[in-house]
């Protein structure tokens, strides 16, 4: 019945909705590109006087460098059977969405050493059984710690301006793992807390937005969810009305159900990812009104080619079931899940180009990027772009580490430095590399940076 579902949903997807192509890959419509945007942009084609004094970064864990730290201390730290000590961040344990410990971390810390910079998370907080608790300098503490392991933002030295955090989507604060004690304050929110602490952004900051995906995830949820219930409503009905119908009839009402559900829920989730991005533009176009004027906004990755996307639809199936051996979800074939996820990728960074045309940002092609790594592994130095590093007896990189390889599957500290991703979604310490040399080098195009 799952597989019935999402072989339905893909077919819907590739029927002529909004921004879908006629077959393979969807490909969006030719409107804004990610250089159209940039050979359009105003912002400023010098570095600025005295170049970057701080970066400040908004975005969902693959920009988190810390800000759940506090779960990591429960698994990892004193009183715990680790009885790991924390002596301040990154804590070598866990508490970001990578392999934790390694000699590097998040893009975001990479990028700002690489300017001469130090980052820190302007908030360090996790919901417990008593309510939401925040790490300070001094320890936990109930009251929200802004700037703990920073000077105040007064000093004009405060490096506290990560302001990411797993899970977050753009305006809902109900991201994805906030049931369980995330924070997963929205774009929205910390662009608002930006400004409440630091009044206004200025020249001599580097100003990173990298936010959608978890809008993504949610849309993609919400398809096979509505589509589920549709079917059993109209079965239930049916049956309440002729509870002698044969099984033959069943599965054509399953059919015809599953038809006109499929089509309107794949309708909707493009909607949906659309106005993420409209509200993404709008909090991007808000720095700038503010006085951000090197703004970096990066495209979507193809969460298609991750191994959450090539585990699809067995990954997250309830109860939990294999796949066959050599599984892999075909994101070019109109009948997988992951046509209809990579679709939603594309719709979300397509209007977000639209929605930045013209305007005084940039943008780095994170959707480029990563489908470069996966066609061109040893160009990156990489030889394994499949299978996560992490033990996923850890659930998460959160809480893995370099003591938590995936030896199962070959995983180990020797190759650590070659394997993309540390999970089913978020990059190895090389892969945030990575990234980070692709901004760096994006601002030396841009002549943001000298040569």
């Amino acid at each position: 019945m799952h597989n019935r579902i999402w072989i339905a949903l893909a077919l819907a997807s590739a029927l002529g909705l909004t921004g879908c192509g006629g077959g393979g890959n969807p490909s969006p419509p030719s409107l804004a590109s990610v250089s159209s945007v940039n050979a359009a942009s105003t912002a400023p084609k010098a570095a600025p006087s005295g170049g970057f004094k701080q970066v400040v970064a908004f975005g969902d864990s693959l920009s988190d460098d810390g800000a759940y730290t506090l779960a990591a201390l429960s698994v990892y730290g004193p009183g715990t059977s680790y009885n790991i000590p924390f002596t301040g961040l990154p804590y070598a344990a866990g508490g970001q969405f990578t392999v934790n410990g390694a000699a590097t971390g998040n893009w975001t810390n990479v990028l700002a050493s690489k300017l001469g910079l130090s980052l820190t998370p302007n908030l360090v907080g996790y919901g417990t059984p008593s309510g939401v608790m925040y790490l300070g300098a001094a320890g936990t503490t109930s009251t929200p710690a802004f700037c703990a392991f920073s000077a105040p933002p007064s000093s004009g030295q405060a490096n506290c301006t990560n302001f990411a955090e797993g899970g977050s989507m753009v305006s809902n604060p109900d991201g994805i793992g906030h049931s369980g004690g995330a924070l997963t304050l929205p774009i929205t929110t910390q662009v608002q807390n930006y400004l409440a602490q630091f009044g206004s952004f200025n020249a001599n900051q580097l100003v990173t937005v990298l936010a959608g995906n978890n809008d993504i995830f949610a849309a993609l949820s919400g398809v096979s969810a509505s589509v589920t219930l549709a079917v059993q409503q109209a079965v239930g009905s049916a049956l309440q009305q002729n509870p002698s119908l044969t099984q033959a009839q069943i599965a054509q009402i399953q059919a015809e159900a599953q038809a006109q559900a499929t089509s309107q829920a794949v309708a909707a989730a493009q909607t949906t990812v659309a106005t993420a991005a409209d509200q993404l533009a709008a909090q991007v176009k808000l720095i700038s009104s503010k006085g951000g004027q090197y703004v970096l906004v990066f495209t979507l990755p193809d969460s298609s080619q991750t191994p959450f996307g090539r585990g699809l639809p067995y990954t997250g199936m309830t109860p939990p079931q294999a796949p066959p051996a050599g599984y892999v979800c075909d994101n070019t074939n109109t009948s997988t899940p992951c046509y209809l996820l990579s679709n939603l990728v594309q719709v979300f960074n397509q209007r977000l180009l639209n929605d930045l045309q013209g305007q005084p940002v940039k943008v780095l092609d994170g959707y480029g990027l990563l489908n470069e790594e996966i066609a061109n592994p040893a160009q990156f130095g990489l030889s394994n772009v499949t299978t996560p590093w992490c033990d996923p007896a850890t659930t998460s990189s959160l809480l893995c580490n370099v003591g938590t390889p995936y030896a199962a599957a070959g995983a180990s500290t020797s190759n650590l430095g070659t394997w993309l991703f540390a999970d089913s979604l978020h990059p190895t310490p090389v892969g945030y590399g990575i990234i980070a040399n692709a901004a760096l080098s994006a601002m030396k195009g841009f002549g943001w940076i000298s040569q």
